[in-house]
């Protein structure tokens, strides 16, 4: 028996004195380890499953029914970190190649727009502003998304029928995430940058193993693995400001409406 209350009981998470924004971190950053790093992944995180509990003023996630569980193709999960690392920049073109991989190319900006829940013209959008958030227009975009869904319904379907199969079970592992992150108040910009961080992080692992494993130095060796370095090094500024810059946001944000 494990002790703890639902991700989603706000009242639970008050009386505890944890905050929602460190709750829906710690959940986004659980299950995109999972799929980044051991690609050993729980595909059934809807709210009863995913269970909460203080420890030392901080949240503690105890995962329960581990009846769904799928292990990641190696190939499979470097593509997929390609795709999400791309999402997080807005990389238009490591969009459409990582799908492409993935066995999508015409309805490559569906399968983001699937992913992130949120429109391409925002990632469109962020490429040109350069940021990892976009303006806020909520209604308008789930008006957006819903038209998606009805307007490319058979596209859908075609497209789910392309996707490699273990990609199935992540999107049922994303959808109750995603209604978690709702629930909690998170915004979908929080869920991109954390996904987006574990998939980084993943193929800078996976070049240093790489490295490793033939163990040639030589020039070209070394300005390759500084690019790939530098690389690592500006996407994760990028992150560490995004972090500071929404802490104090939400630090600052109930003094401002206060005044």
């Amino acid at each position: 028996f494990e002790e703890g209350f639902k991700a989603t009981d706000l009242e639970s998470i008050r009386k505890a004195g944890l905050k929602t924004r460190d709750v829906a971190k710690l959940i986004a950053s659980i299950f995109n380890s999972q799929v980044f790093q051991s690609g050993f992944v729980h595909c059934d995180p809807h709210p009863a499953n995913v269970l909460l509990r203080e420890e030392n003023n901080k949240p503690v996630v105890v995962l329960v029914d581990h009846g769904l569980y799928k292990q990641l193709d190696n190939d499979f999960r470097l593509t997929y970190a390609k795709l999400w690392k791309s999402l997080m920049v807005a990389d238009l073109h490591g969009i459409k190649t990582s799908c492409h991989e993935l066995g999508i190319d015409e309805m490559y900006q569906l399968l983001a727009a699937m992913l992130t829940s949120r429109p391409f013209d925002e990632i469109i959008e962020r490429s040109k502003s350069r940021s990892f958030a976009a303006k806020e227009k909520t209604g308008g975009d789930k008006a957006m998304i819903r038209g998606y869904a009805q307007r490319y319904l058979r596209e859908i379907i075609d497209m789910l029928d392309a996707v490699p199969r273990q990609m199935l079970l992540l999107f049922k592992m994303n959808d109750c995430l995603r209604h978690i992150d709702h629930d909690l108040g998170s915004s979908p910009t929080n869920s991109l940058v954390v996904a987006g961080t574990y998939a980084t992080k993943a193929l800078y692992d996976e070049h240093r193993n790489n490295e490793k494993k033939t163990g040639r130095r030589n020039m070209s060796s070394v300005v390759y693995d500084a690019r790939h370095w530098f690389e690592y090094f500006r996407i994760l500024v990028r992150i560490n400001i995004y972090d500071i810059v929404s802490w104090w946001w939400h630090s600052m944000r109930p003094r401002l409406l206060a005044e």
